[in-house]
């Protein structure tokens, strides 16, 4: 396999050459990757990559805060910083299909549907942290859950932009399209294999949790609220992943990021993938 950090140095120099690019001040990009902690592992050369690809996206995407939220230069940049992480060894081109970002000062209600096993759709309303908009459309987050980047495990900007990389081919199924320049040793089938051997044992990690629960559970309630957290304690990812297997792809992505032990241990050859796929491995300062 090829060192992830030669690799960085030829994009690192080839990003330098970029002309008319608007430059981040040093004074802001260290206040901001020093609030990162999960960061703190790249090298000198994978952080100045970072910042050019942080003021690249700055560049070519619009972001713009809503319903009242003052989006600011460090607001904008601690954003970018996180969304160019996943692509820190591969392209922002990932990012073709995304009109921009938008901020909302905190979760804000989106409609939603799910067909039944019967055939039936229900649709309703439900409050969201954050939305990656398919064909073409915008990633749009909660600016109080993207300041939780230092909760164990969890990074809403990762997430959503995963789910990002995930629709460049289409819709979010999970796999995430493989280019040839980089991911010459992944296989599809094999990615397909370990995936859905991984999401059928993490859902059923979930419905045994969940099985745990009181009949009249509700997270209304501070008691039962406290219990789900207790028993969440023990599982290697957040359970939102045993929804769909894009949501499985994206919270992985989360993990392997910013909390990579549990991931590791207990499903490590999702691990191993998405360490080929991402070019990096966060176990490895």
């Amino acid at each position: 396999m090829a060192d992830f950090r030669d690799n960085a140095v030829m994009q690192w120099i080839r990003h330098l050459l970029a002309r008319n690019k608007p430059q981040i001040p040093e004074s802001l990009w260290r206040h901001c990757f020093a609030r990162l902690s999960f960061m703190q592992r790249l090298s000198l050369q994978e952080r100045s990559l970072l910042k050019s690809l942080c003021e690249t996206l700055l560049d070519k995407k619009t972001f713009s805060g809503v319903a009242g939220f003052p989006l600011d230069d460090e607001i904008a940049v601690l954003i970018a910083a996180q969304a160019s992480l996943p692509v820190l060894h591969l392209t922002l081109d990932l990012y073709d299909d995304m009109a921009g970002v938008i901020v909302y000062p905190s979760a804000f209600v989106l409609p939603q549907s799910e067909t039944d096993e019967a055939g039936v759709v229900h649709e309703w309303h439900e409050p969201v942290s954050g939305e990656a908009v398919d064909a073409g459309g915008a990633v749009v987050l909660s600016w109080e859950d993207v300041q939780a980047y230092d909760a164990p495990g969890y990074n809403l900007v990762i997430h959503e932009f995963v789910h990002k990389i995930d629709m460049h081919s289409g819709t979010a199924n999970g796999c995430p399209p493989f280019l040839p320049e980089y991911h010459k040793e992944l296989d599809p089938k094999a990615w397909q294999l370990v995936f859905s051997t991984a999401y059928a044992d993490f859902t059923h990690r979930v419905e045994q949790l969940e099985a745990l629960l009181p009949e009249n559970f509700t997270l209304d309630n501070e008691a039962d609220d406290a219990l789900y957290d207790e028993l969440c304690r023990a599982l290697p990812l957040d359970p939102y992943a045993a929804r769909h297997p894009a949501e499985f792809f994206a919270v992985a992505s989360e993990a392997f990021f910013v909390l990579p032990q549990p991931l590791s241990q207990i499903y490590p050859e999702v691990y191993q993938l998405l360490k080929i796929y991402y070019r990096q491995d966060p176990l490895v300062a």
